[in-house]
């Protein structure tokens, strides 16, 4: 594996990164108006991301970086954006009323997801993608901060994105251990409330109870921040990236014609229990009345025939200390860091390892 950090303006660098040359954008950008990680005297200062004077001007940024992320990515890649909200500090100027949320991570989900800044109506520099998931990444340990007349704030959300219509997804690749008798109980009881389908009707409750890597996740991770003694503000726990990497960047991908290996799958229905002789005349459906569950079986990994591939890219734009690049090295991918702040560059040689080489 082999990991790069450049050191430089997110802009600047991505624009000597060649198109089509990353698999999977995975990042979370600072905070509108949350903090700033450069001392006051840095030549860079003026160059951060989140100093925007409001949120409209903050969505502007966020969509251009968006812009250059899908010329960066291979026509199956996705992105997965991390965004905390801000809380409005002022009731003019293009801000919300004072202590109101502000909701960038949802205005930016559906910003991309129509094609314009939300907050102006001005056309996205992005154009139009597909959103399919906002993940919310839930901490049961969060900071206790001043609460005053709210509830302790513990969610920021992922968006999940991508402009292809058929994105490389290896869902198997993630599911989680389940009870598959509860799963069953729970199925049988929506059948016997009235709820049609049942489990030829979901195909993702058939594969929580048959399936042997388990159930799929669901659309919020609860995943407690991590300690690091590092001199970095905003580390991201590693347990929260092994799921976006290993669901959304492929192992290999070939470097003829650029399609990644993809997991093939054999399905299988088992009857457990056979109709009843009644039902028989009531539907031309072989299994029509038959109780059973279905098996799906990892196969192997298709072939495109050219034998040239290469490790699936994982690129972090905002980098920091280097946990995105730790793990997608972990993980057996290549990765791709950037970040505006020298001083970070060192916290990622000591992460990343011998697989990082810093470029400035």
């Amino acid at each position: 594996m082999s990991a790069t950090y450049h050191v430089g303006d997110v802009f600047d660098v991505m624009t000597t990164l060649p198109d089509d040359s990353v698999d999977l954008v995975l990042t979370s950008p600072p905070f509108l108006a949350l903090r700033s990680y450069l001392p006051d005297d840095d030549p860079n200062k003026g160059r951060e991301i989140g100093q925007e004077a409001t949120p409209a001007e903050f969505l502007d940024t966020l969509l251009a970086l968006t812009a250059e992320w899908g010329r960066l990515l291979a026509s199956h890649g996705s992105i997965a954006v991390e965004l905390g909200d801000t809380y409005s500090g002022d009731d003019s100027g293009g801000w919300p009323l004072a202590k109101s949320l502000c909701g960038i991570p949802t205005l930016y989900a559906w910003s991309l997801a129509y094609g314009r800044n939300l907050l102006t109506g001005e056309e996205s520099p992005a154009g139009r993608w597909r959103i399919r998931n906002v993940v919310a990444w839930v901490r049961p340990n969060p900071p206790v901060g001043a609460l005053g007349d709210k509830f302790r704030p513990a969610t920021s959300y992922i968006a999940v994105a991508t402009q292809a219509r058929d994105r490389w997804f290896d869902l198997d690749a993630v599911r989680t251990e389940t009870d598959s008798h509860g799963t069953r109980r729970v199925g049988m009881a929506m059948a016997s409330k009235g709820i049609s389908g049942g489990d030829s009707g979901n195909p993702d409750k058939e594969r929580a109870i048959s399936n042997p890597a388990g159930a799929p996740p669901l659309d919020w991770w609860e995943v407690p921040t991590e300690g690091y003694s590092g001199s970095h503000y905003a580390t991201w726990p590693r347990k929260l990236l092994s799921r976006p990497i290993e669901s959304m960047c492929p192992r290999q991908v070939c470097r003829t014609c650029g399609e990644p290996r993809r997991r093939m799958v054999e399905r299988e229905r088992v009857v457990t229990q056979p109709r009843r002789a009644s039902n028989a005349a009531r539907s031309s459906d072989p299994n029509f009345g038959n109780q059973g569950h279905t098996t799906y079986t990892t196969t192997g990994w298709t072939d495109c025939g050219h034998d040239d591939y290469r490790r699936g890219i994982v690129c972090d734009p905002f980098a920091g200390s280097g946990t995105t690049l730790a793990v997608a090295t972990g993980l057996g991918r290549d990765a791709i860091g950037i970040d505006l702040d020298a001083r970070n560059a060192d916290l990622a040689r000591e992460r990343v390892g011998m697989f990082l080489e810093v470029a400035s």
